[in-house]
């Protein structure tokens, strides 16, 4: 395959029913002709009870996931909405935590080898972790937890770590070391363990924004600590228009925008968690390959998508790959953008990426 130069209102199913019973009976002249149009006219207020406000809007933060998430809705003033949001999220970190005792995550990284039954939504997770491991040739692989355990970028003040600690924690990655059956996984390797930051905020902001849609919410946003996922446009039709960090710089400095509609962004870079010495820079984003940082030329990736954790995933899986493979990967599937920025500061979109 060759590749591109890189670097360049509805009336309700219930109301329906209402008009059509009191056309129905509209010609029977009985005792209780006078009675369809007031039924009729307290069905359609109930119908209609949940009629957005488009002057209406709400939002809030909150501390989930060990950073600042945002939600905004546009069309509802119904504070509860973001309520359930956010106790969703509390019950999804201790749900995949890694760290928290007792979560999904915590019981397999310490059953010793043995099965553990792990809820609907971790199950359905690992098994993306799987699709996207295979699709970018292992490099992203949620069983770096070893590794992610030896650097601990969050406490890491510019410790690196030995060589012998990283080389005896190799032989324990590798996502074939864990099996998925149903619900039942299991890791052969009881010094295995994994880790789901990688791909976890993606699916959980899929999951609010399916729910906020169900409770009829068309325009909004949800950002959980730079998982940027769109519901619908802006109030008028307007297109979201999202920055695109620049790496290493303030968070509102931007080194690009984009323009998207009900889509997601997400950007990996390692600016987010890093520490330098002797002049380099050692940062979180970890090549399972290695266990070193990634330190191949890019500054940061970021992908276009329906799908939050689609992109989650491959923002790590790229960035990991470099630009080269990066693109080809992106290139190959549907659907999906990114841009990919150079330590050197150049811009390299997809095909496909929207123009400002």
């Amino acid at each position: 395959m060759s590749l591109p130069d890189p670097c360049k209102q509805k009336i309700s199913g219930f109301q329906r029913s209402c008009i059509l019973l009191f056309r129905g009976r509209q010609s029977r002249r009985n005792r209780y002709a006078g009675i369809l149009p007031v039924v009729l006219l307290f069905a359609l207020c109930l119908c209609g009870c949940r009629r957005q406000d488009p002057s209406a809007q709400i939002s809030d933060v909150g501390f989930y996931f060990d950073t600042v998430v945002e939600l905004r809705l546009n069309g509802t003033s119904d504070q509860k909405l973001i309520d359930r949001c956010f106790e969703k999220m509390g019950q999804y970190e201790a749900l995949l935590s890694r760290t928290r005792e007792g979560s999904d995550v915590w019981k397999i990284n310490h059953s010793a080898g043995k099965p553990v039954e792990v809820s609907d939504d971790t199950a359905a997770l690992i098994a993306l972790a799987q699709k996207y491991y295979e699709l970018s040739d292992g490099a992203f692989d949620i069983t770096v937890a070893p590794y992610v355990t030896i650097w601990d970028f969050p406490n890491n003040t510019g410790q690196i770590p030995a060589e012998a600690s990283i080389a005896a924690a190799r032989i324990h990655v590798g996502l074939p070391l864990l099996h998925l059956d149903g619900n039942t996984v299991t890791l052969d390797d009881p010094r295995a363990s994994v880790d789901l930051g990688g791909i976890a905020k993606g699916y959980i902001a899929d999951r609010l924004k399916e729910f906020l849609e169900e409770e009829g919410v068309t325009s909004g946003y949800i950002n959980l600590g730079g998982n940027m996922l769109t519901i619908g446009s802006k109030p008028g039709d307007i297109p979201w228009n999202i920055g695109i960090r620049r790496p290493f710089g303030e968070a509102s400095d931007t080194i690009a925008t984009v323009k998207v509609d009900g889509l997601s962004v997400v950007t990996s870079g390692p600016y987010e968690r890093y520490f330098e010495k002797d002049g380099k820079i050692y940062h979180h984003i970890l090549d399972p390959a290695s266990g070193y940082p990634v330190w191949n030329g890019l500054a940061s990736v970021t992908i276009l998508s329906e799908s939050s954790a689609d992109g989650d995933a491959l923002s790590t899986a790229c960035f990991v790959l470099g630009l080269e493979r990066g693109m080809e990967l992106i290139e190959s599937l549907d659907d999906i953008e990114a841009l990919f920025v150079t330590e050197d500061g150049e811009l390299c979109y997809s095909s496909g990426f929207p123009e400002e």
